[in-house]
Order: C-alpha cells, then structure tokens, then sequence
C-alpha cells in the first residue's frame, strides 16, 4: 500500500515494493521537512543495487544520511551519502528540493544512477535526467543540479528503474488518480517492468485556484 501525507499545501505519496513478495525492498522513498524556516522539503529516491536484503541495507542507509544531514545544498549532500554508502554494495540515488509558496515555487534535483524525475505541468512533461555513477563508489564532478519552477497544479515524480523510463501521466489526470497514493499504485500496475524492485514517489502542489477536481 502506498503511504502518503500533507506537507506545506502539497500532498506526495510513496510506493515501494520487491520483486518478490516478502523479500526486503531495496528501493526506498521519502520526503523530509524543512531543515528550518524558508527551507526546501527533501524528496529522496533511492535504488540499491541489486535487490534483496543488501540492497535495501543499502538503500536505508541513504535515507539516514539524508534524514541527518538534510539541510545541505544538493551537491554537499549527495558527497555526504556517497560517503555514508561506502561500506555498503552502493546505489542510484535521486535528490530533489521543492518549495512552494504563495510568491511561486522551485524544484532543484541532483540525480545519480538510474533514477528518474519528471515535472509534469498538464500536457508538458519534462524530464530531469541523471549522471552516470554510483554513489557509494565515487561522483561525477561536478554534481549536476537542475532547476525548474514550480506552479499549482504541477506534479513532480521520482520513480527509480523498477519502472519503464518512458512513464508518462495521462493529460489530464483522470479525477480518481489525483490522489498521489492512488496515481503511485497506477503508475506501479501499468508501467511495472517485472524484474526489479519498484519505488516510486508522487508530490502534487493542488491548484485549489485553478478549479481542479471540481
């Protein structure tokens, strides 16, 4: 089952699931708060290599390192997980900062490995690609860090290679799969490859001006 939550007028959900029912996961997801006052919230998607339990120890470590160090700009951030990751088998990392607020809204993503991200603005889908490497085994440098704005009504989406890299969102969303919880569990049922763990993370900024969902 997908979790999901609220956070500052956005809402995101988290799927992630084995290839084999009952085995640990080695993809992880997560959003994480403001490190502080006009701070971004941290979206994390994390693949392990591999699957099975050293994967998901993999993948657990990443998301304590970032749960710890949080507040960092993109770049020191993923040298701090590459660090972290170095007595484990590595992974795929993406790591995302969103903010959106009353004057408009940025995301900024640093990605590393087959992670994937995409902004989706109604019929306009772009796509955020990541840098070759592993993290856990040394970065490129420099890290990449792009940028795109944020407007109500955007979806954001991280999804790691447990999904098809040509995932695209029906425009407009259907009315039933505007919540994240439900369009992560669709996107998991309709673009599953059926070889590797799956994670997948959804953040939606409602456009409660745009008259959306009326």
């Amino acid at each position: 089952m997908a979790e999901a939550g609220p956070l500052d007028g956005a809402r995101w959900a988290r799927l992630c699931l084995p290839l084999r029912e009952g085995e640990p996961c080695g993809d992880a997801a997560a959003v994480f708060a403001p490190d502080g006052p006009g701070g971004a919230a941290v979206l994390v998607l994390v693949d392990g290599l591999g699957h099975g339990p050293q994967a998901a120890a993999a993948a657990q470590c990443a998301l304590d390192a970032v749960s710890a160090q949080r507040g960092l700009p993109l770049p020191r951030l993923m040298a701090a997980l590459d660090e972290a990751l170095r007595p484990t088998r590595g992974a795929a990392v993406g790591l995302m900062h969103v903010q959106a607020g009353p004057r408009g809204g940025e995301l900024a993503f640093a990605g590393i490995g087959n992670t994937r991200a995409l902004r989706a603005r109604g019929a306009v889908q772009q796509r955020l690609p990541s840098q070759y490497g592993v993290v856990g085994a040394g970065l490129p440098r420099p890290v990449a860090v792009q940028v795109l704005d944020l407007a109500p009504g955007d979806w954001v989406l991280m999804f790691s290679d447990g999904l098809d890299e040509r995932l695209v969102l029906p425009a407009p969303l259907p009315e039933w799969q505007r919540d994240p919880a439900l369009l992560c569990t669709r996107l998991a049922q309709a673009w599953r490859q059926g070889a590797d763990d799956i994670g997948v993370l959804a953040w939606h900024w409602p456009a409660r001006n745009l008259g959306e969902g009326r």
